[in-house]
């Protein structure tokens, strides 16, 4: 490996997204770090680390290798921003280096069977120019800085990872059966491990699939190496595809659309504009439509509702019809594509996943990048008076430089809130991301203009709403009105309480109502009792409240009549009853020890706090106290 370029690729990641470091935490980093109990309040321990990684909430697997690296995290540098910050941009510096092996690997593999001809770049500075463009695309800004993030870059890692070992089974064609089997075990290995960060990690069996069919074209020397090569798809493609065909007709994959404001037809439809906007986003990149929110992207409603709809997929068809036809003449055309849409196969497809993110570009948009720059250098070396290495320097100081800009924008979070209002005014997350910064801010200083700045951005929020935002950012406006002391809007805790009793409610709703239960309760926000109680009434008589969900509104209904005088053994009684249906769940067992407390049920309490110690590997002082 040319350890030079290796430095430069290192060298450059560093600088572009140097400037993004003195930024803080956003959005999901919160609920999957600050406000995680398991991450602040378990001791350093295995037993710590082991509760930890179960504590995921994002994903079917609930992703237990990066919650495990934010506990680590947390233990070497409390909830500091800029260790973990530092890490991030540390696995994208380790993915540029496996990205330029795993290029470099194709370029040679095509060159020596007449498929590519670097002229007079040569495969490795080809590869080199191939990873410096895609390390420092403005489209991976999200999965670097943007902290929760690292289940996206650090899932890609072990995918890399996984593709250097079959590139090295599939061109030295390992001699002797238990190498061979051995070799591609490795492989389900890196793929097992890049899912535990995020699922796409299983996405490394279709990118292999795609080496197979343009690049290897199933060429083997014996039949041995055929019949393990058969064993090897038919276990990591063709099983899961059953497997995930037989649950989204018959489990519960698709079950979250009722919650979505689009169904299954609308989302496929609009997912074929969602690829176009990201491979204009990769080949053409545009700083002012890039955003942690694309909640304002247009949900397809037919075929000609908007007629893009209809143009994105005749595209699609189109460009997987080209890869194939210049399949034999210019391989790394198919190729490209495949690995591009192939990695979009389960974040931009059927499942009901919000629409539009930028993260889940990072490995896919490799596929592309490499389309770029082999075409590029194709059509310059038909000019003999034109040298190649400056025109790939200056898109990557195109790249970079909207990298960097942006990457500033993210070391000053009310900067960052305010650049996606500006560039998103029609996105509903934006504008709350704005109001929660400058209520973080109003809290911090208790300046009137941030609290005019926040209230109008919580109202824009909640009036761009969708549907199934609706009632959550209704009650958080009417949880920042009682907040800064305006006066109490009848008409929208009307609209929150028909909600509550009449629609189905979700758990992001919960989440806001809890974070208005606790300001009362901490007497910041000034609301009486009666519209504390009308809320809990509704809510418990909505005959769809059922389950974890009702469980969760007890807790919150316990949370509030443990402070109501006369009202603390009813709080009690129902926290026991929570409690027993949910032994494992640590924040329901928090809550009962404190309501204990609160009844001068001191034993008890005391025996529940000893187990959470042993339990957790923590002394429990601060409830004790």
């Amino acid at each position: 490996m040319n350890w030079r370029y290796t430095i430069l690729l290192v060298i450059a990641v560093i600088l572009v997204y140097l400037p993004g470091l003195p930024g803080g935490f956003i959005y999901d980093d919160y609920v999957n770090i600050l406000q995680n109990e398991f991450i602040s309040n378990s001791g350093f321990s295995i037993a710590g680390a082991w509760e930890t990684m179960k504590s995921g909430i994002a994903g079917p697997l609930g992703r237990p290798l990066p919650m495990l690296s934010f506990y680590l995290g947390f233990k070497l540098s409390g909830f500091s921003p800029l260790g973990y910050k530092l890490f991030n941009i540390t696995v994208h510096a380790v993915n540029a280096v496996l990205v330029f092996i795993v290029v470099r690997r194709i370029l040679y593999f095509l060159g020596r069977h007449d498929k590519f001809s670097g002229g007079r770049l040569g495969p490795e500075l080809t590869a080199f120019w191939v990873t410096l463009l895609w390390a420092v695309h403005p489209i991976n800004l999200t999965s670097v800085l943007y902290v929760v993030q690292r289940m996206t870059s650090m899932a890609a890692t072990f995918t890399l990872i996984g593709i250097y070992i079959y590139q090295r089974i599939r061109e030295t064609q390992l001699p002797g059966s238990w190498k061979m089997a051995g070799g591609l075990g490795l492989v389900i290995l890196a793929g097992l491990i890049s899912a535990m960060y995020k699922e796409t990690g299983l996405l490394l069996f279709l990118y292999l699939l795609v080496f197979e069919c343009f690049l290897y074209r199933w060429q083997v020397t014996s039949g041995r190496v055929r019949q393990y090569l058969n064993i090897f798809y038919a276990l990591t493609v063709a099983l899961p595809f059953c497997a995930a065909v037989y649950l989204s007709v018959f489990g519960d994959l698709l079950a979250g659309y009722d919650t979505r404001p689009f169904d299954l037809q609308q989302r496929v439809l609009t997912e074929s504009r969602v690829i176009w906007f990201y491979i204009s986003q990769i080949l053409l990149p545009q700083a002012h439509l890039f955003s942690l929110y694309h909640d304002d992207f247009i949900v397809s409603a037919g075929l000609w509702e908007p007629l893009t709809t209809l143009l994105s997929i005749i595209g699609i068809i189109f460009i997987v019809s080209a890869g194939i036809k210049y399949a034999g003449r210019f391989p790394w055309l198919g190729f490209g594509i495949a690995f591009f849409l192939c990695g979009h196969a389960l974040e931009s497809t059927i499942f009901p996943l919000i629409l539009v993110f930028e993260h889940r570009n990072y490995l896919p948009s490799l596929g592309l990048v490499v389309i770029l720059v082999l075409s590029l250098r194709m059509l310059l070396n038909l000019s003999k008076n034109i040298n190649s290495n400056p025109v790939f320097a200056i898109i990557s100081l195109l790249f970079a430089s909207v990298t960097a800009s942006m990457a500033y924008d993210w070391s000053n979070i009310p900067l960052l809130a305010e650049r996606m209002v500006q560039r998103h005014p029609a996105s509903s997350g934006a504008h709350y991301e704005l109001g929660y910064t400058y209520m973080k801010l109003y809290e911090a200083e208790r300046n009137p203009v941030f609290a005019g700045v926040s209230l109008q951005a919580f109202r824009d929020a909640y009036l761009l709403a969708d549907r199934s935002r609706k009632l959550e950012r209704a009650i958080v406006l009417y949880h920042m009105t009682v907040l800064y002391g305006k006066p109490r809007d009848q008409a929208l805790l009307d609209e929150i309480l028909n909600a509550f009793r009449n629609r189905k409610v979700v758990a992001d709703d919960m989440k806001a109502l809890l974070r208005f239960i606790n300001c009362r309760n901490e007497a910041i926000c000034n609301t009486d009792d009666s519209t504390c109680q009308e809320i809990f009434t509704n809510l418990l008589d909505n005959p769809g409240l059922q389950g974890s969900l009702r469980d969760d509104v007890l807790y919150i209904y316990a949370t509030y009549l443990v402070t109501v005088p006369g009202r603390e053994e009813k709080a009690l009684v129902i926290m026991r009853d929570i409690v027993a249906r949910n032994p494992e769940n640590l924040a329901y067992k928090v809550k009962l020890i404190s309501v204990l407390l609160t009844n001068e049920y001191r034993a008890e309490a005391y025996k529940m706090m000893d187990e959470l110690t042993q339990r957790y590997g923590t002394e429990w002082k601060i409830i004790r106290k």
